[in-house]
């Protein structure tokens, strides 16, 4: 199983979101492995997706990248745990050979599941929360290297001071929020970063999901909106602009990142033709 980020981020890095399903076989993991494996070098796996219960990220991201070539990166969250259960699941990802995680506040918790959240750290406080738990482990392998990674929004204008403060907790590389336009992230502060960056996009699937990434604080330009709004294939119009856009942020970002909602194949196609 493959761990080393430094490597894979030595050329453009090429990366997908996987949603395992709930159910009782593998079938959604076997067609990612063999659809993804020789087009994407990371796979990642968000934690109990739209605030519901799922399938746990160390789990997904480690079954796929145990039979595959791909870099296994789950998604670590405070919302549903507090330190010592975020400790758990680190030091779980460590024992299965896991040694890159990625870190995010998470979706709020849908009100139908009549929970509650935990949050007993804050965003800043996860990262360095994940980073010290290599201290938990014997004395004789606290060496062990990890990458932690964060998510960017391009959207926020106190941004670059934002990053700086999850560097400072041990931060190395980042995914931006869902874009649809290159001008998000074409700024002169990323220029001159010294840090990763992966561009994230969203392949749509249908109309509806325009209004949600709005809702959800990504930001269409009004021409890309109109072009998704009057496609006869909107799978066909976002796949197009979302390459289009990524060839317009070369030098500006070190790879992309594709959250393709359970749409796999959507997801291998993109990346055959960047």
């Amino acid at each position: 199983m493959r761990n080393d980020l430094v490597t894979a981020f030595s050329g453009p890095l090429k990366s997908v979101e996987v949603v395992p399903r709930k159910s009782l076989n593998m079938d959604e993991l076997i067609t990612a492995i063999s659809r993804l494996e020789g087009k994407a070098r990371m796979i990642t796996s968000p934690d109990n997706p739209m605030g519901g219960p799922g399938i746990d990220p160390v789990i997904a991201t480690y079954l796929i990248a145990s039979q595959s070539d791909m870099i296994a990166v789950p998604h670590i969250t405070p919302r549903d745990r507090n330190r010592i259960q975020i400790q758990t699941q680190v030091l779980t990802a460590l024992k299965l050979g896991i040694r890159n995680f990625f870190t995010i506040s998470g979706d709020p918790i849908n009100p139908k599941n009549n929970s509650r959240e935990v949050r007993e750290v804050d965003t800043l406080g996860l990262i360095e929360c994940v980073r010290s738990s290599v201290n938990l482990l014997p004395e004789e392998n606290r060496s062990q290297e990890i990458a932690i990674g964060a998510a960017m929004n391009p959207f926020r204008d106190q941004e670059e001071a934002i990053l700086s403060s999850k560097i400072s907790k041990g931060s190395g590389f980042f995914i931006s929020q869902i874009i649809f336009d290159s001008s998000a992230l074409k700024k002169e502060w990323l220029l001159r970063r010294n840090y990763r960056l992966l561009a994230g996009f969203m392949p749509l699937s249908r109309k509806g999901q325009i209004q949600f990434l709005e809702k959800m604080g990504s930001r269409i330009s009004e021409d890309n909106r109109k072009r998704l709004e009057n496609a006869e294939n909107i799978e066909e119009a976002s796949s197009r602009i979302i390459k289009e856009t990524y060839d317009d942020l070369k030098g500006y970002v070190d790879g992309i990142h594709l959250m393709p909602m359970g749409k796999i194949e959507l997801a291998a196609e993109i990346l055959e033709c960047i």
